[in-house]
C-alpha cells in the first residue's frame, strides 16, 4: 500500500472515540468503547449502512474475540448489541460511501479471511452470505476493503493477518519439559505460535495457578488438547499466546520464563537471539 495520510479527530477522553479519516478516501470509521456508544447518537452517520467489528475476550481462555456485522442503520444494532451481547468491549465501525450491498459483501469477505486467519475466535456462528456486485463496483468495494485492513491493523487488530504472516523471523524454538516437547516461533508483535503436534506437560506443580493453569482448562474443553500418553497433551493445532512465558508455562504445567527456557537448534535462547 502506498504511503498513507491518517486523520483522527479525539472528541474527548484520548481513550475513548476515535474517528479516523484517511485522505482521498470517503468513508470514516469510528473506534467506540463500549461505554461510549453515546457519544455518536447525534452524528448524522449513525443511520448509514455500516460493517462493524465487536472486539472482546473469552473469559477462559483469553483468547482475542471479534464479531463481525453490518447493519443498514448501525447505531440501532450496536444497541441492540449492547444490550444483548456480554461479549465484547469494543467496536470499529466502517461507514460512508457504500450502501447495503456493499456491507453485506463486506461482512461475508472479512468473516471467510478472519476465520482463515485464525488470530482472533471469530463468534460469528453462522457464515453471511455472499452478496454479489457488478464487477466495477466490486473493484470499488475491494478498495474499501484494503483501507478497513490498513486501520484495522494500525490500532492493533491484526485479524486478517496469519501467524505465518507476523513472525518475526524464521528461527523455529523448543523448549522441552519431561518427556514432552514444544517447537513456536515469535511473532512482530511479541506473541508467540506453538506449532500443532507439540507436546505439553499433563503433571503441573502444587503452585501452578493464573493464567496458564485455566488456559490449560480451555484447551482440554475445547478439544485443542489432545491425550498422546499419561505424560502428555499434544496440542491438535496452532496456538497463539500473548508471550513466550504464557506459551512456556503452558506447556511446562509451571510458571517458566519463556525467553530463556525457548531454544533455537544451536542453544541459543529467544532471549539471546532477539534483546541481546
Amino acid at each position: 500500500m502506498k504511503n498513507q495520510v491518517l486523520n483522527i479527530i479525539v472528541p474527548n477522553d484520548p481513550n475513548g472515540l476515535k474517528i479516523i479519516e484517511l485522505s482521498g478516501w470517503s468513508g470514516k470509521a469510528f473506534i467506540i468503547p463500549r461505554g461510549q456508544l453515546g457519544q455518536i447518537k447525534d452524528r448524522p452517520e449513525v443511520n448509514n449502512p455500516g460493517i462493524y467489528f465487536l472486539f472482546g475476550k473469552n473469559n477462559s481462555s483469553e483468547q482475542e474475540t471479534v464479531y463481525i456485522g453490518e447493519s443498514e442503520s448501525f447505531l440501532g444494532r450496536l444497541e441492540r448489541h449492547n444490550a444483548t451481547r456480554d461479549d465484547w468491549e469494543q467496536v470499529v465501525v466502517f461507514t460512508g460511501s457504500i450502501d447495503r450491498a456493499d456491507v453485506k459483501y463486506l461482512e461475508n469477505k472479512s468473516t471467510i479471511a478472519a476465520k482463515k486467519a485464525e488470530r482472533y475466535e471469530v463468534l460469528n456462528v453462522v457464515q453471511p452470505h455472499l452478496n454479489h456486485l457488478s464487477e466495477a463496483r466490486q473493484i470499488s468495494v475491494e478498495d474499501y476493503y484494503s483501507k478497513i485492513i490498513f486501520i484495522l491493523n494500525l490500532f492493533g487488530y491484526s485479524i486478517f493477518q496469519s501467524a505465518q504472516d507476523s513472525l518475526h523471523d524464521s528461527t523455529i524454538y523448543h523448549l522441552k519439559v519431561g518427556t514432552s516437547k514444544a517447537t513456536g516461533s515469535l511473532l512482530d508483535n511479541g506473541e508467540f505460535i506453538i506449532y500443532k503436534n507439540s507436546e505439553a506437560r499433563i503433571k503441573e506443580t502444587p503452585s501452578f495457578a493464573g493464567f496458564a493453569k485455566g488456559f490449560r482448562q480451555a484447551l482440554l474443553v475445547s478439544g485443542t488438547f489432545g491425550k498422546t500418553s499419561d505424560e502428555s497433551y499434544v496440542f491438535m493445532k496452532n496456538v497463539i499466546f500473548k508471550s513466550p512465558s504464557a506459551a512456556a508455562a503452558t506447556v511446562g504445567g509451571r510458571s517458566i520464563n519463556g525467553w530463556t527456557a525457548w531454544k533455537d537448534v544451536q542453544g541459543k535462547t529467544l532471549d539471546e537471539n532477539v534483546r541481546k
